[in-house]
């Protein structure tokens, strides 16, 4: 019975999520076409409508069923700590739903953990309303789930924290990254603009050939006597060119 009870409840959930994950950009209406007041026919248009507000409970869920995908597939596998996520969604829906959420909960645990329990899943929720819970930091999350800094990275993960990088030293991981974007962003745009890169400008300039030393005098004489160049083709390195003053 448990388990007709718990396909159903993720069947509902399943319809709940993918209700609110339509495009709300659009919405289809029907206008009549006329001609004076004789009425020709109907035809479908397309409107803009005003997107809804992000939601941050399914956000963090998305990111949490992400973590999931990534960790286990389709399905969490049956383990000790396997309903910690059960434990964090739980703490969610409590704050989002209220009194609501003993569904949400149910639902979602019979997608992803399907081998547990429904009265397992019901005593955590249990636990979740006999004291009074507060939304979960980013970080309390990240200890929660044991999300790594680099594993939160390469999911691309934002609403959830690290437990091994303090929030504090994401922000200053985060600031650097935008910094070597933005400035790989602007050397791709002076390249195209043709200016020469810095490589390019040092290996050309006049400080790192250095002409006047073919000559065997200072640079500032060089300059004085009208920058002659010599000729590569016919100097030696170890004999400076006589250059009448």
């Amino acid at each position: 019975m448990d388990r007709h009870i718990g396909t159903y409840e993720a069947t509902q959930s399943e319809k709940r999520a993918a209700k609110a994950d339509q495009p709300d950009g659009l919405a289809r209406d029907v206008t009549a076409i006329k001609v004076g007041d004789c009425l020709l026919g109907y035809k479908a248009v397309q409107r803009r409508v005003r997107a809804s507000r992000w939601n941050h409970f399914r956000g963090r869920m998305r990111e949490i069923e992400k973590l999931i995908r990534h960790r286990h597939g389709d399905i969490v596998p049956e383990a000790d700590d396997a309903l910690i996520y059960v434990e964090v969604i739980a703490g969610l829906a409590l704050v989002e739903f209220k009194e609501e959420f003993v569904e949400v909960v149910l639902g979602w645990g019979a997608r992803w953990l399907p081998w547990a329990g429904k009265a397992d899943i019901e005593e955590i929720i249990y636990e979740r309303t006999k004291v009074r819970f507060s939304p979960l930091s980013a970080d309390a999350l990240g200890h929660a789930l044991h999300l790594s800094y680099a594993e939160r990275s390469a999911l691309d993960i934002r609403t959830i924290g690290a437990f091994d990088v303090p929030k504090r030293k994401r922000a200053k991981l985060q600031n650097e990254k935008r910094r070597q974007r933005d400035r790989a962003r602007k050397e791709e745009q002076r390249r195209a603009a043709g200016a020469l890169s810095r490589a390019d400008y040092l290996a050309n300039s006049m400080s790192t050939a250095r002409p006047w030393e073919a000559f065997g005098i200072s640079r500032r004489t060089w300059e004085r006597r009208g920058k002659p160049m010599p000729d590569a083709a016919t100097i030696s390195d170890c004999d400076p060119i006589s250059l009448a003053a």
